[in-house]
C-alpha cells in the first residue's frame, strides 16, 4: 500500500452538499479523487477504461484524503458510540491502530496542521446594482502539511500521470481563482490491523450493496455537477462517511448514475460514475456484556 502525498502550494476549497460557501470541509473525499483522476485522464489521453474497470473490479482502490503534518498521519475517528463528549474529527495513525485493536484509549481532540479562512467576496445584483457581502471559506495548510490518500492494488501508473496533470490544475473547487494546486510524492505505507478482528472500519465513502452490512454509520449527501460535456446536476446519493463500520466485508458500489436516472448520459454527452467503492480495515468492535 502507498501513501501519495498531496503539499499544496496555494489553499483548498473542498466544498459539500449543503454547506454553502461559507463552510469547507477538510477531507477530501474518495469520490471526489476519483472524479479529478477520471477526468485528468481524459485531458491526457489517459486509459480511463482501464482505471474506472480496476476501481470497479476492486483491483484497485483509493481512500479519502486526510490531513498530514510531516512524517505524522490523521485518520478519522471510527464511528463507534464513544462518550458523547469526544468531539475528535481524526486521530494520529499510532492512536487509530489502539482503537481498531479495541484498546480504550484517552481520545483528545488533536491540533490538526491547518486553518480555515474566510474570504470577503462582493456580488452585485443585475438588475438593481445593489451590493451584498458574502465569505467563501477554505483551507491553508502549514509547512510540510497537506492531505494524503491511500493506494491499494494495481494501479500507480494510471494516477501517477494523472496526479502529475492536476499539480497545476487543482483539485477542489474555485479551481479558476488558483486554489488546490499542489506537488506530490509517493510513499509506503501500511497500518497495523488486529489478528482478532469482528468488523471493518472505511477509510472512503461507500455505497453500500448490503445495507445490514452496516454496524454504525454517519450518512453524508453526494450531489454536486458534472464537469465534462453538459454541465448537469448530479442526482443526490446517501453514502457511508469515513470511520463508518460495517459487520463484515462490503466492497461497495461504482454506480453508473444512468442506473438512478435513466438517459442521464445522454444529457450529459458521457457516462458518469459515482465511487462508493470501499477502503475497509479491520477493527475490533467492543460490543459488551
Amino acid at each position: 500500500m502507498k501513501a501519495v502525498k498531496l503539499k499544496f502550494k496555494t489553499p483548498i476549497r473542498i466544498g459539500e452538499l449543503g454547506i454553502g460557501l461559507e463552510s469547507t470541509s477538510e477531507i477530501l473525499h474518495s469520490d471526489t479523487l476519483f472524479n479529478a483522476i477520471a477526468n485528468a485522464l481524459v485531458d491526457i489521453n489517459g486509459d480511463l477504461e482501464e482505471f474506472i474497470e480496476r476501481i470497479r473490479i476492486g483491483e484497485l482502490r483509493i481512500s479519502s484524503a486526510f490531513p498530514f503534518s510531516g512524517n505524522t498521519y490523521y485518520l478519522p475517528l471510527p464511528i463507534l458510540p464513544y462518550d458523547k463528549k469526544i468531539k475528535a474529527k481524526f486521530v494520529s495513525k499510532d492512536d487509530f491502530e489502539m482503537l481498531i485493536a479495541g484498546e480504550a484509549i484517552d481520545v483528545k481532540s488533536e491540533d490538526l496542521p491547518y486553518r480555515v479562512f474566510d474570504l470577503p467576496k462582493v456580488s452585485i445584483d443585475r438588475v438593481t446594482a445593489n451590493t451584498s457581502i458574502y465569505y467563501v471559506s477554505f483551507v491553508r495548510f502549514k509547512r510540510n502539511c497537506g492531505l494524503y490518500f491511500m493506494v491499494d492494488g494495481n494501479g500507480r501508473g494510471l494516477i501517477k500521470p494523472a496526479l502529475n496533470y492536476l499539480e497545476d490544475e487543482g483539485v477542489g473547487g474555485k479551481r479558476t481563482w488558483g486554489l488546490g494546486r499542489f506537488e506530490h510524492e509517493w510513499n509506503d505505507f501500511s497500518i497495523k490491523t488486529p489478528s482478532n478482528s469482528n468488523a471493518f472500519v472505511t477509510l472512503s465513502l461507500v455505497i453500500p450493496n448490503d445495507l445490514s452490512s452496516i454496524q454504525y454509520w454517519k450518512p453524508i449527501i453526494r450531489g454536486g455537477w458534472t464537469l465534462k460535456g453538459k454541465q448537469v446536476r448530479k442526482p443526490r446519493m446517501i453514502m457511508a462517511s469515513e470511520g463508518s463500520i460495517f459487520r463484515y466485508t462490503d466492497g461497495g458500489k461504482l454506480l453508473d448514475l444512468d442506473e438512478v436516472v435513466g438517459g442521464f448520459s445522454e444529457e450529459v454527452g458521457h457516462k458518469v460514475f459515482l465511487n462508493g467503492k470501499s477502503f475497509l480495515i479491520p477493527t475490533v468492535v467492543n460490543y459488551g456484556d
